[in-house]
């Protein structure tokens, strides 16, 4: 059949026009998985996989508290003080109960007359609990304490006491200790209680210290004061190897001299699953007693921090340091350092001679704030003190039954004293160790450059800043798991400061090796670590794996990119992703993308969610929530496509950064559509007065649109596919019906102005050709 003029025009309209918008599915982040501890976090809505106490504090027996046994508790009468809740108890209304989900624990709560509660757990450690950053097991947990301050001397305060014990290895790992109104911590108030937001605690002790299959009991203690008039309660929450949120943790000496500089190291994660902006970690001076008992801070002496933005005080002022890290992507982390002088006037007299630093936190846009753990140092008169530090790496993770190892092992002096004979020893499971060599370096002297046999006792001479580097060959058993731990010691009349790096340890699996390979694809940068460690990847990489194990990936990506997902062996967008029994080789490849930022506006007369910039991989979407007041509807501009049902605006494909801006108006128009076609979008929108609505038609094959006029419409113009109205000052209604595109089909008054405008235009151009002198 001839094409009508009007079916010709409307088809040279689609060639100039277009027509369509994409929609892509939302990403939903899950909470992180628990590994080897039950019910961390409690959603089971009780204690499932925990054993609860009741307890008697009748006196705290040695101060500070170490151990469990320091605390010197008996047992008690039951009582329903320690259960889970979904809200804060009574005048714990600050706080963020539950922390996460829909539940966390309350330990003891409103626990005086000399009650004190704990909750208990041994957990066997798995590969999951293994984090890819420093391939080390981790045990974290978040806590925050709601504590009445009786003006008790600390040792009759009321407290909490958390513990962890490698129970295989009969290692007490980890404890801290917080009293009320104890000094170097943010205590807020609120109805007579002091409080803190939630403090993030992290176990981290190392390879060969904790180990995949030892046994960890956690302990968890809350205790009113021992005068018994005044309560102490503990929430917590997130018991597992992942903290699905902002992470900061500060690490120092253990021991310092009054006037001397310590320093601190600080490691930031963002493990929300989201990407966080405008991350920030604001630190306050660490505190201490004088021998009054009144309280000093450290003063401030210089700072490093690499790829951050600081606001740091003049050098010797106690004011706080702030820093901007700016971007943070799910699954990164980076570390900063502040040095500080210890207060010339500390006491060094026990129990009060503490350095405490617990006044330091983390937070970003859309992210909650947590603090770091409270960390102390021991201030002491006088002493030779050094650290003495010490690391092992063998490159791989897995080996061959019978299968040789080279290890190397590097001992540092950290200073500030220079040290002579200090001793270097190692222990081997599953491994024979032959043949070994030292060498020295910046002045360090091995006391025997060769030798057989594990490591016993090998003296080392080492000045500041010099090392040593032993080369240890050994040959692992037929089956089972490699162990080893090598460990340096301070020799006689020197203190060691920092006891935490005098040891390193490495284990690897035995047995037939597969290869896992993987691949990075996409346009944007990332990396992809692994548990066991043993990936280094540029555009590729690879590592063994025993046969029937299994390999842990996770994928990281810098500002400005984002990993998008997985494909071959690991599927789906899961981060991080598990490959289990590999009994063949595998391969896998991560896609990475680069990044746009939506930034999104709301007026007043309703809300809309998320808040904050939300970054995205190019060509994704962000699907928003609306909630309009009574009476009002939304309207959407901006620099963003999308596309607005009911009350949910999705936002994509995003090429780029851009903005949305959401208005509430009770100026409405109401869009309907008939058979045979679709409009977007359809029933009732807010248009702020003044500006126009636009919709997206879609005619079945054969139909074109016609517009109702008169009456309530809006009146506009329909432009291909597109119909725009005319401004709006008062609700009006856009009514679409769809007809037979045949010879007959009578145009609309705006499809007439489009054939118009079609011939002046062809009218125009036969003219100018005219006199141009072409025919």
């Amino acid at each position: 059949m001839k094409k009508t003029i009007w079916r010709a025009l409307a088809e040279r309209s689609r060639h100039w026009l277009g027509a369509g918008l994409m929609t892509l599915a939302a990403t939903l982040t899950a909470m992180p998985a628990q590994a080897g501890v039950t019910n961390g976090n409690f959603e089971t809505g009780d204690f499932t996989g925990w054993n609860v106490e009741y307890l008697r504090n009748n006196g705290i027996t040695t101060f500070p508290p170490v151990t469990r046994a320091d605390l010197g508790l008996v047992a008690g009468a039951a009582n329903t003080n320690t259960t889970v809740r979904g809200t804060p108890a009574f005048n714990d209304g600050p706080l963020a109960i539950p922390l996460q989900g829909s539940w966390s624990a309350n330990v003891n709560n409103r626990g005086n007359n000399q009650r004190a509660s704990a909750i208990t757990q041994t957990a066997t450690m798995t590969l999951a609990d293994v984090d890819p950053t420093d391939n080390k097991i981790h045990l974290r947990m978040a806590v925050a304490p709601v504590i009445q301050d009786g003006g008790h001397a600390p040792s009759a305060q009321a407290y909490f006491f958390v513990a962890i014990t490698n129970v295989t290895k009969n290692r007490q790992m980890f404890s801290t200790f917080n009293f009320a109104n104890q000094p170097g911590v943010p205590w807020n108030t609120v109805g007579g209680y002091q409080y803190t937001g939630w403090q993030a605690i992290d176990v981290a002790p190392g390879n060969g210290f904790l180990d995949v299959g030892d046994q960890v009991l956690i302990e968890v203690i809350a205790a009113g004061c021992n005068a018994g008039g005044h309560s102490g309660e503990l929430y917590v929450d997130s018991v597992g190897p992942f903290f699905a949120g902002l992470l900061v943790s500060a690490k120092t000496v253990d021991t310092a001299l009054p006037g001397t500089d310590v320093t601190y190291t600080y490691t930031y994660s963002n493990n929300s699953g989201l990407t966080v902006t405008d991350t920030k970690v604001d630190v306050v001076a660490p505190a201490t007693l004088n021998a009054s008992n009144a309280v000093v801070n450290a003063t401030f002496k210089s700072l490093s921090a690499p790829g951050g933005t600081c606001t740091a005080p003049a050098v010797g002022s106690s004011d706080p340091v702030s820093c901007n890290f700016g971007t943070l992507n799910d699954h990164t982390s980076g570390t900063f350092q502040i040095t500080y002088t210890v207060p010339a006037t500390a006491t060094t007299t026990s129990p009060n001679n503490k350095l405490n630093h617990g006044n330091y936190n983390i937070s970003g846009t859309g992210a909650s704030t947590f603090l770091g753990p409270l960390v102390q140092t021991n201030v002491i008169a006088s002493g030779s003190l050094t650290d003495l530090a010490i690391s092992v790496s063998d490159g791989v993770s897995s080996v061959a039954p019978n299968g040789a190892l080279t290890y190397v092992v590097t001992v540092t002096n950290l200073g500030p004293t220079a040290v002579t004979g200090a001793p270097v020893s190692q222990t081997a499971s599953s491994l024979t160790v032959g043949s070994w060599t030292c060498t020295g370096s910046n002045g360090g002297a091995c006391g025997n450059a060769t030798g057989s046999g594990a490591l016993s006792g090998e003296l080392v001479n080492l000045p500041l800043g010099a090392s040593v580097t032993y080369t240890v060959n050994a040959t692992a058993a037929a089956s089972g798991t490699t162990s080893t731990v090598f460990s340096v010691a301070a020799p006689a009349g020197v203190t060691e400061n920092s006891s935490a790096n005098n040891a390193a340890g490495d284990t690897n699996s035995i047995g037939v090796l597969r290869q896992l390979t993987v691949t990075k694809a996409g346009t944007g940068t990332g990396t992809v670590s692994s548990v066991p460690a043993g990936l280094n990847c540029g555009a590729s990489c690879g590592m063994s794996v025993a046969n029937g194990g299994q390999a842990i990936l996770t994928a990281s990506a810098p500002a400005g990119s984002i990993f998008t997902g997985w494909t071959g062996a690991c599927t789906g967008t899961g981060n991080p992703c598990t490959i289990s029994n590999m009994t063949s080789d595998q391969s896998v490849v991560a896609t990475f993308a680069l990044t746009a930022t939506v930034t999104s506006s709301v007026g007043a007369n309703g809300t809309a969610t998320p808040t904050a910039p939300q970054v995205v991989g190019q060509g994704g979407t962000v699907v928003y929530s609306l909630t309009p007041a009574a009476g009002y509807y939304p309207a959407v501009s901006g620099t963003c496509p999308g596309n607005l049902v009911g009350n949910i605006y999705t936002v994509g494909p995003v090429t780029g950064d851009c903005t949305v801006r959401f208005d509430f108006s009770d100026i409405t128009v109401t869009a309907t559509s008939g058979a045979n076609g679709s409009m977007s979008p359809t029933g009732v929108t807010g248009v702020v007065a003044g500006n126009r609505a636009v919709y997206t038609l879609a005619p079945a094959a054969g139909f074109i649109a016609r517009i109702a006029t008169g009456g309530t419409a809006c009146g506009g113009t329909l432009s291909g596919n597109t119909f725009t109205t005319n401004t709006v000052n008062a609700n009006c209604t856009v009514d679409v019906t769809f007809v037979a595109a045949t010879a007959n089909s009578i145009p609309t008054l705006s499809e007439w102005g489009l054939i118009l405008m079609s011939a002046l235009l062809g009218l125009m151009a036969f003219m100018h050709r005219r006199q141009l002198g072409v025919r």
